[in-house]
């Protein structure tokens, strides 16, 4: 094909939506919004996002997805658009687009995922006031934390087999790696602690205070830079009480034993957007954890996608 094709990886999750690109020195891109919307336009905050004949203001307001199977989500080439012109700016793209599904479903709904993206055709919309054209050229659908692997390929001990723990806002994926030449996965499985079980307990204990806020509400407070709730009681600290939910970190552990039998004989790698804050809460309390950096943690999915 003469055009010039990008390619893009995206990370569509129930929190988060990450997304990499590659500029014209081959250096990766890596961004990403808070995976929720308003049809409000006239929110200060978020992008504006315009797409057949809908506006949306992306990144306020409520969740795009109420569960796990994210086949069918709601205003998709709105998301798209934004992901695109994130890392490619506005203008016309032709795009291969990699993701991902929750690997509990991977197998059951991969072919209708691809063919419904591929069935997008070009996405034509206004970001922010500028005109985009998006036209998928090619889809690649992986089963996520799969994706992971690559980038998180030079910090697997190929000796050892190696947990990837991908904890997520609804459900955490956990891959078993082995080496044998290349890397396989030999077992695998869901669990259905996560994210969201951490963040109902700070949202009982700030109700206990006085006042009532939603999930979307603490999990945009932890992405400020002062993760801070005013109650009756003053003020509530989001980071200083996650030490109050170390028995859903605890659980989350100990369902991945029901399922993997002994963690302790396995390296562990953690990433996903509650892998940071798990890991504060444990601190240092797991064994045999694999130290990566932040920036990896959060963007593993979505820089393996790109790179397959």
């Amino acid at each position: 094909m003469a055009k010039n094709v990008k390619n893009i990886g995206i990370d569509m999750g129930n929190s988060t939506i990450c997304v990499a690109g590659m500029d014209n020195k081959g250096e990766i891109i890596k961004t990403y919004t808070n995976s929720v919307y308003s049809m409000d336009t006239a929110l200060i905050s978020g992008d504006i996002i315009e797409c057949r004949g809908t506006k949306l203001a992306l990144g306020v307001g409520q969740t795009t997805l109420t569960n796990v199977d994210k086949t069918n989500r709601e205003y998709i080439e709105h998301q798209i658009l934004w992901s695109v012109n994130a890392v490619y700016g506005a203008g016309t793209h032709y795009i291969n687009l990699g993701t991902g599904l929750p690997i509990s479903i991977y197998k059951a709904k991969k072919e209708e995922f691809t063919q419904k993206l591929r069935g997008l055709g070009t996405i034509e919309g206004v970001v922010n006031g500028k005109e985009i054209s998006v036209n998928i050229v090619d889809v690649k659908v992986m089963a996520e934390g799969y994706a992971s692997i690559r980038p998180l390929s030079p910090y697997i001990d190929k000796d050892n087999t190696t947990l990837i723990i991908d904890i997520g806002l609804k459900t955490t994926d956990v891959l078993l790696i082995e080496w044998d030449g290349k890397f396989r996965i030999s077992n695998y499985g869901t669990v259905n602690i996560a994210l969201y079980d951490i963040y109902k307990v700070l949202q009982e204990k700030i109700a206990s205070e006085g006042v009532e806020v939603s999930i979307e509400q603490i999990d945009r407070k932890f992405n400020t830079n002062k993760p801070i709730i005013r109650t009756e009681k003053g003020e509530f600290n989001l980071e200083e009480h996650l030490a109050d939910t170390i028995h859903v970190c605890r659980d989350i552990m100990k369902d991945i034993e029901n399922k993997f039998g002994k963690t302790v004989l396995h390296d562990k790698i953690f990433t996903g957007g509650g892998a940071e804050k798990f890991l504060k809460v444990m601190d240092g309390k797991v064994r045999n954890n694999v130290e990566v950096p932040m920036e990896l943690r959060w963007y593993s999915n979505c820089v393996g996608y790109l790179l397959s």
